[in-house]
């Protein structure tokens, strides 16, 4: 039989931007998420050390726990640039998302790991969305779908950490391109993931199978 797509539902009423909350003055980006082969840290960690070279006061966050956090501590120890990437381990979602939207950009470079694991929708660059941030992130299973390059964000390779560099500094030079991203973004999962859309779409799926 046929393959039918419903997306997640995600309530753009209740996840969306707070105003009250000041972004920092400086490039910043952000990766909310578990610390797992599949998200690759490490390659984000990569670019953000080619965007630093350009950037000197753009800093890096990671939120989130997992098997690579020791790997990737160690990385950043004897990195260049330890004094402007901070992990801050696993926080209650709520704690999380406002930390997220101190933030300018989101960044996830999610791989399929060598188990064959992967992302499915991947949650946390479609909720940055909607709190409208810009995402880069990269041609990988669901999010296309929800990340579109060029108009929410940029998608690149996976494993490409330069070009996701390359993606990075474009969205940090370019505040106008951030807020149009960011607003783009936000319209597009609102629609997507709507919980009307997938009502609408759960109910024709049961109706053409009854009849």
């Amino acid at each position: 039989g046929k393959c039918h797509v419903i997306r997640l539902g995600l309530d753009g009423d209740i996840i969306k931007r707070d105003e009250t909350i000041e972004k920092t003055e400086h490039a910043s980006f952000v990766h909310f998420g578990r610390l797992t082969e599949k998200k690759h840290p490490i390659a984000t960690l990569e670019a953000f050390k080619l965007v630093a070279a350009e950037i000197p006061e753009a800093t890096l966050t990671f939120i989130g726990d997992g098997p690579l956090k020791s790997e990737l501590l160690e990385r950043i120890e004897v990195s260049a640039i330890k004094d402007r990437v901070r992990c801050l381990g696993a926080m209650e979602r709520a704690e999380a998302l406002k930390e997220v939207q101190r933030h300018w950009v989101f960044v996830q470079h999610s791989v399929t790991a060598k188990s064959g694991d992967q992302e499915g929708f991947a949650l946390s660059p479609a909720e940055a969305a909607l709190m409208e941030m810009p995402v880069v992130s990269t041609w990988h299973n669901g999010i296309p779908e929800h990340v579109i390059d060029g108009e929410t964000g940029f998608l690149v390779n996976e494993f490409d950490y330069e070009t996701m560099a390359e993606r990075m500094l474009e969205l940090a030079g370019d505040e106008s391109l951030m807020e149009k991203f960011g607003q783009n973004g936000r319209r597009n999962v609102t629609q997507i993931c709507s919980h009307e859309f997938r009502s609408m779409q759960l109910e024709e799926l049961i109706t053409a199978k009854n009849s």
